[in-house]
């Protein structure tokens, strides 16, 4: 090492650069606090925001209003206008009245067919088992014996 590096215990101020911190970190903190505007508080900032809000909430109320209680364009180029809610009204609820209700879509329901078809189980919870081939009943003494298995019956 060269002899001009110096460790921190055989400075003579090994305090020196932490007090040069502390004053530069005061310093500026006075200068902020000093220039910050005289009468700003949270509250006067919250006040005079909740009056910005309040403002713009009665103007668009009255729009609303308006809108809703008047006749006007919507877009003229295309031929959109609106109309009071209460004449929409009287003009529309004759009309829904002399229609019988029918579905907005089509109902459709799924057959258990189509979910096997498409290789799904039914009841994924379920293991899957391989479908059992229809064997042709066989009526013997009226039909009080059971349909032999395809295992039972080997020729």
């Amino acid at each position: 090492m060269s002899e001009s590096s110096h460790s921190i215990h055989q400075r003579r101020h090994p305090y020196l650069p932490g007090l040069w911190l502390a004053a530069g970190f005061l310093g500026l903190a006075s200068i902020a606090f000093l220039l910050r505007p005289l009468g700003v508080t949270p509250s006067t900032i919250t006040q005079s925001a909740a009056k910005v809000r309040l403002e713009k909430l009665s103007k668009l109320r009255t729009e609303q209003d308006s809108a809703v209680t008047t006749y006007g364009w919507v877009d003229k180029s295309k031929g959109v206008a609106h109309i009071p809610i209460a004449q929409a009204m009287e003009l529309v609820v004759p009309q829904l009245r002399s229609n019988p209700p029918r579905p907005a879509y089509p109902i459709t329901t799924i057959q258990p067919s189509a979910i096997s078809a498409a290789g799904a189980p039914l009841y994924p919870g379920l293991p899957a088992t391989e479908p059992v081939a229809a064997t042709p009943a066989v009526k013997v003494d009226g039909g009080a014996t059971p349909a032999p298995s395809p295992s039972a019956v080997k020729k």
